[in-house]
């Protein structure tokens, strides 16, 4: 999807402006004080994505535990190739396994999606 200024895959649109995950709601709520439109959630969407860091985590299981352990934080920009190719990257940088994508502006979490990678 090419959403002006930010080219980025469709889930990853939905995902930043979905229901799910209401922060750029809350932001565009607190900005003109009323519900969103679309073309608001686009406008929120491309100025605050490129301000955005990522960090990949992986899960481990200790006992009945899960918990996820941070691999690497990607700042704004270097992650590109992630967002487009998940799978791939994971599988080629980490190995298989189950991943977390949390996305965040500044100290403020965004978002989070899960990616499982199988060796194939």
């Amino acid at each position: 999807m090419s959403t002006g200024d930010a080219n980025v895959p469709d889930w990853l649109y939905r995902l930043f402006t979905g229901g799910s995950y209401p922060y750029l709601r809350r932001q565009a709520k607190f900005r003109f004080k009323r519900d969103p439109t679309p073309d608001v959630l686009r406008e929120l969407f491309v100025d605050t994505f490129p301000r955005c860091t990522m960090k990949v985590l992986i899960e481990e299981k200790q006992g009945m535990i899960v918990q996820f352990r941070e691999l690497k934080t990607y700042e704004p920009g270097q992650y590109m190739s992630l967002v487009w190719t998940p799978v791939d990257v994971l599988r080629t940088t980490y190995g298989r396994g189950k991943y977390k994508l949390n996305f965040y502006e500044g100290e403020n979490f965004i978002c989070t999606t899960n990616v499982k990678v199988d060796l194939d």
